[in-house]
């Protein structure tokens, strides 16, 4: 089977693979990484600061524009379907991230695959109903049941597993990400002070009222280490060191990649169960997942006896690698060349009707 070319579509407002904060952009680089290590040729369209040795980056705006701006991702995507629509050697297929790509993508001549990396928005949810011939992709079977416009397909989320190693359990609770309401900060605190244990919070406020009034005199009442934004080799190590990760996130979220980062690192995930998090953890054997914070408070004070960190890192190798997520997508690819094919046949006339 011949190997596919493939345009891989970011977003403008985050670089590849990211600094730091940035989920998508992450996922689309370790996606690019191992499409082209299993053959594929990949042009990525990003910013002109990402960095994907060996991999050609295609970009409109040289650096990364934060915030995320409407206006700006449509200017965005419409350059980068137009330049790979006029790609001399042409593209088997284009794989677009953002919702606002795919009014320009319904014209691309190539087959379009769209992952939806958001929760549910019913503009969103418009602009894929205006285009039916766009294949989407959801990232977990919890948003894939919430989104009214059809989904063609499942695909979790996966890392790079060298990029993060089991190390001693140091005895802390972590908890990873913004600073607001929905991840759960307040429950992440009262459940590691109800529980003996000490809390490293790695992340920046997002809501700054909620921050300053609720978040901030409980970090100061229980004395916990703030560590602020992590990245890289610093985050790794951070997470690899912790004895849980709390996740008592209080939306629907499509999908928490700090889970499969967590266990990577064989450390356990200890978790709400909403959104995702069912198809995420395996209660019991790599996490737990709870009804209630007060569930969580008991989990964690034998988070340290309940695990077999060995065995957390090594089902998750096996499960929630980028080589996995990508061989996922190279079958949604040939599907998706296929239906093209198919369509072509359709419109072509028969010999009686020429």
């Amino acid at each position: 089977m011949d190997p596919l070319r493939v345009a891989l579509v970011s977003t403008p407002f985050v670089a590849v693979p990211p600094p730091g904060y940035g989920g998508t952009e992450l996922v689309i680089g370790e996606l690019a990484r191992s499409l082209a290590a299993m053959g594929a040729e990949v042009v990525v369209y990003a910013t002109g600061d990402s960095r994907l040795p060996g991999i050609e980056v295609r970009s409109y705006f040289r650096t990364a524009e934060w915030p995320p701006d409407r206006a700006v991702d449509q200017v965005h995507s419409t350059w980068c379907l137009r330049d790979a629509s006029r790609d001399r050697r042409g593209f088997d297929v284009i794989h677009i991230n953002s919702p606002f790509a795919v009014d320009a993508a319904a014209l691309s001549p190539y087959p379009v695959v769209c992952t939806l990396h958001h929760e549910l928005e019913p503009d969103c949810t418009q602009i894929y109903r205006r285009a039916p011939q766009v294949r989407l992709v959801a990232i977990s079977r919890a948003q894939a049941r919430r989104e009214p416009a059809r989904v063609s397909a499942v695909v979790h989320h996966g890392l790079d597993p060298r990029r993060f190693r089991a190390m001693p359990d140091q005895g802390y609770l972590l908890f990873l990400g913004r600073y607001d309401r929905c991840k759960g900060v307040a429950h992440a605190i009262e459940v590691a002070a109800r529980s003996g244990l000490p809390l490293v919070m790695a992340g920046e406020p997002h809501e700054r009222e909620y921050y300053d009034h609720v978040v901030k005199p409980l970090i100061e009442k229980h004395g916990v280490l703030d560590v602020g934004p992590v990245g890289g080799d610093r985050k790794a190590a951070l997470i690899a060191r912790a004895r849980a990760i709390l996740f008592p996130i209080e939306w629907e979220e499509p999908f928490g990649l700090v889970m499969i980062e967590a266990m990577l690192s064989g450390v356990p995930v200890i978790a709400l169960a909403r959104g995702s998090v069912p198809e995420v953890i395996d209660d019991g054997i790599t996490g737990v997942l709870c009804d209630d914070p007060t569930e969580m408070v008991a989990a964690a004070r034998i988070a340290d006896k309940l695990f077999d960190r060995q065995r957390i890192r090594e089902l998750a190798v096996g499960r929630w690698s980028a080589d996995r997520m990508a061989r996922d997508y190279l079958r949604i690819y040939r599907a998706a060349q296929a239906d093209r094919l198919l369509e072509a046949d359709d419109h072509t006339p028969n010999a009686a009707g020429a």
